[in-house]
């Protein structure tokens, strides 16, 4: 009897895997490390959106900001680079998204939000 409980259970499990996710509307902005050269910068960047596309998200709109002075230095530096990413991408894929960036170590800081408009 509980062999046939367990099957039960794997099976809906692996309907509701397969069962396609809506996908949300986020905006992201994200701060660097800066590079030697802004085309480093902008490599990790398309790093970045190559990650999400990855994921299963689908890209808007990248908006490279470049350096900025930070309002206090984070990590010792007193400069980064920044850029917002718009795109779309299924709310359970967030999460993954969220640690693959603390991973990276040219990435300073993120914030992802969900974009209403």
């Amino acid at each position: 009897m509980a062999v046939k409980q367990t099957k039960k259970k794997t099976e809906k499990a692996k309907a509701f895997e397969t069962k396609e996710e809506a996908q949300n509307h986020y905006e992201m902005v994200i701060v660097l490390r800066p590079g030697d050269t802004d085309s480093d910068n902008e490599q990790v960047v398309e790093g970045i959106t190559k990650l999400i596309e990855s994921l299963g998200g689908s890209l808007k709109k990248v908006e490279p900001w470049g350096k900025k002075k930070l309002a206090y230095k984070i990590a010792h530096l007193g400069e980064a680079y920044y850029a917002l990413i718009h795109f779309s991408i299924g709310s359970r894929r967030t999460r993954e998204l969220e640690n693959k960036l603390r991973l990276n170590e040219r990435v300073l800081r993120h914030m992802l939000i969900v974009d209403e408009s």
